[in-house]
Order: structure tokens, then sequence, then C-alpha cells
């Protein structure tokens, strides 16, 4: 995984030598889907994102993604099991997820005074840090992952070089040691600014 990061690290650094860059900051907010919609019925109203792309054509960019999305749930009078270890009370669940995605896009149309649909995917490592509390007692799983994350968006002009970034994104993060698999997906609204 180390080497993962080393190049999502590269990817970034490139990018900000591109002469055509695009960056956002963006509100995320979650919803957990199967084990992890299970696991953590609540949305999730915590996240940020940070996006850098760089363009190799007016249509195509590749470029790095990192996003810090928080799940939270409280249950009260409920049985949690993980190996031989038994929690009864009311918990307290957590799901941190940090992506950090190497990322491609393509762009409709090309002309930036207009807005611009994209689709994009990405590929990356996650770390995902899962924890349940009752009492004093919790239990922590935290584990690196592989996944892979598909979106598609909107980038909608409001200035010079600046834009509005709107886009859903869906995150798949492949099952680590003994963890489970989580997915959800995440309801993206920024800010965009780019040369």
């Amino acid at each position: 995984m180390k080497y993962i990061v080393t190049i999502i690290a590269v990817a970034f650094l490139s990018i900000a030598t591109q002469s055509q860059s695009l960056y956002s900051l963006n509100y995320t907010v979650g919803f957990g889907l199967g084990k992890t919609g299970d696991y953590i019925g609540s949305p999730s109203f915590r996240g940020l994102t940070f996006d850098g792309r760089g363009f190799l054509s007016d249509q195509f960019s590749i470029g790095g993604y990192f996003n810090w999305q928080t799940f939270f749930d409280e249950l009260a009078n409920d049985v949690y099991t993980d190996g031989t270890a038994t929690l009864t009370g009311t918990q307290y669940r957590y799901i941190n997820a940090y992506p950090m995605l190497l990322t491609g896009h393509y762009y409709f149309g090309t002309d930036k005074y207009e807005p611009r649909f994209y689709l994009g995917a990405g590929l990356g490592a996650y770390v995902v840090d899962q924890e349940v509390q009752a009492g004093v007692w919790s239990v922590e799983n935290n584990n690196w992952h592989f996944g892979m994350s598909p979106d598609i968006g909107m980038l909608y002009p409001v200035g010079m070089d600046s834009y509005l970034n709107v886009g859903i994104r869906y995150h798949y993060v492949i099952k680590s040691n003994d963890s489970m698999n989580f997915s959800w997906f995440g309801l993206n609204v920024g800010f965009a600014w780019g040369n």
C-alpha cells in the first residue's frame, strides 16, 4: 500500500506542473450501501473532498482525489459480536474512511464558459477505521484497502476560471484481512478553480 500512496503523491505533484489544471474543494454527504448501510444506517453529513486534475487535452484529465468521510450511528440496546467479543447496550458505531485515488475524467463540450458535464473513475488506496463503542468497551478495526470509484458531475461556471462543482461518486472498497467490504455513494457540492 505504501507504493500506492507514493504513486498518488507523485500524481498530485505532476498535476501542479501541468499547464492546465483544475482543483476543487467540496462538502460531501455520504450514504452507506450494502454492508456499510447495514452497519450504519444513517447518512453521513461529515465529509470533505479535495480533487486535483491536470488536463491532457480539452476533454481528458488525470489527477488525484482525497476524501474524508465519517459515518456515525447510535443504536440503543443492541448486540454486536466481533470474533469472541460481544458488546450489549447502547452502541456508538463509527466509520472513518480516507480514499486516496488516482483519477481520470472525460468532459463533454469544450467551452469553459458553458456548463460541462464529466464522467470519471478513480482507483487506489482506502484507509478505513471502523469502531464500535459500548460503555467503556470498544472494538476497532483499522485497515488499508484497495478500491475503485466511478463518478459523474457538472462544472457550472460562476466567474473567471471558477466553477460550482456538483457530482455523485460511488465508492467500492474491497475486503481486507478480517474486515468487511465497504460501499457508499457521496453527493459533492463545492467550488472548483483552475487555469
